[in-house]
């Protein structure tokens, strides 16, 4: 996998993950959440999205290859995923990290199931 997306307007442009922590993430019906901090603890493939809310915050595993595209203008990192899918997404777990083969299988499955949903 990469630690590099599509940066908007430019298809041959990409931009370091690195660089997306605290971005917003927009789903194809509006606002998912932020790209959390604690991004740069998982493995490089993959980003832990805030998806917010006071009392129901749920940070979530979103792995590169669902990136769509990322406008640097307005730091926002588009996704084909309604919010209520990318919100459904297994609860990003710490302990397993994306090294638990089957943690990992859970979080590529539930995106590779219903592409742009």
């Amino acid at each position: 996998m990469t630690d590099r997306v599509p940066a908007s307007g430019n298809p041959n442009s990409h931009i370091s993950a690195a660089r997306l922590l605290d971005c917003a993430v927009e789903g194809s019906d509006g606002a998912i959440g932020t790209v959390d901090p604690v991004s740069e603890e998982v493995a490089p493939d993959h980003l832990v999205v805030d998806t917010g809310g006071t009392l129901l915050s749920k940070k979530v595993l979103l792995p590169l290859w669902v990136i769509a595209h990322v406008d640097e203008s307005t730091r926002t990192v588009h996704v084909p995923h309604t919010k209520e899918h990318v919100r459904a997404a297994p609860r990003f777990d710490r302990d397993l990290r994306v090294t638990d083969p089957g943690y990992r299988a859970q979080i590529d499955e539930h995106y590779a199931d219903r592409p742009g949903s």
